[in-house]
């Protein structure tokens, strides 16, 4: 298991960082449970916990490395894609293809995160002000 930290930048006039990173993690959770077969109950659901950084108010998503991310059969990427602007368009075809290819299946966090994002380990993130998340969050 490998603790990440991933600071989310915010996209410039639509959303702060915590908007985006909590638009990110509800996209997440419907990967596993897509809005058109969630429960009332799923849209309170937080599927990773979230870090706010004081000096500045960014927030990072933490993840683990070698979680296993189910992808739902029903799973529709166009919210997520619209939440990455900084992805290459190539990057993004591929995450579709894989989608589409482990749909019904588990696939690694690690293997989800774009290679545009900024990955921090837990020890680089509090250094650089993100306090620690404990293993129960």
């Amino acid at each position: 298991m490998s603790i990440v930290y991933l600071p989310v930048d915010g996209i410039p006039d639509e959303m702060t960082s915590a908007e985006q990173a909590r638009a990110i993690d509800e996209q997440c959770w419907n990967l596993y449970r897509p809005a058109s077969i969630q429960d009332p109950n799923d849209a309170t659901r937080q599927l990773f916990p979230m870090v706010t950084r004081e000096s500045d108010g960014m927030v990072a998503i933490v993840g683990e490395t070698d979680e296993q991310v189910y992808i739902s059969p029903e799973v529709d990427l166009t919210e997520l894609i619209a939440l990455l602007p900084n992805v290459p368009q190539a990057e993004i075809d591929l995450l579709i293809m894989y989608v589409d290819m482990n749909k019904g299946g588990y696939v690694p966090f690690e293997n989800l995160v774009p290679s545009t994002s900024e990955q921090l380990t837990e020890a680089e993130a509090v250094a650089e002000g993100w306090p620690p998340v404990s293993p129960e969050e």
